[in-house]
């Protein structure tokens, strides 16, 4: 039985389908942009894996994570640089002001 979400465009999904009667090397320009297979990039036999979507959908929120604590340890630095500066920024406008 077919689920109706498959059939609708406006429901995302994680993975693309594949088409096990296409043959090998159809449509490789479309391959190339599809980014590498989780079981490609980890070891097999290391680990017991999960589902590719699964796998995919919790790596996107590592990544998304990762991603977050860089730029609030990144926005730290330029605050903290630009609060350093400021008492010099002060100083130059106010020698290029003339009074009145």
């Amino acid at each position: 039985m077919s689920d109706a979400r498959d059939l609708d465009p406006a429901i995302p999904t994680l993975t693309v389908q594949a088409d096990p009667e296409a043959p090998a090397g159809v449509d490789a320009h479309a391959a190339q942009d599809l980014p590498p297979l989780l079981t490609d990039v980890v070891e097999r036999g290391t680990m017991q894996l999960p589902p590719d979507p699964v796998l995919r959908a919790a790596l996107q929120a590592e990544l998304e994570h990762m991603l977050a604590q860089a730029l609030e340890r990144a926005m730290a630095h330029v605050r903290q640089e630009m609060e350093a500066e400021l008492p010099a920024a002060v100083t130059r406008v106010l020698a290029r002001l003339r009074p009145g």
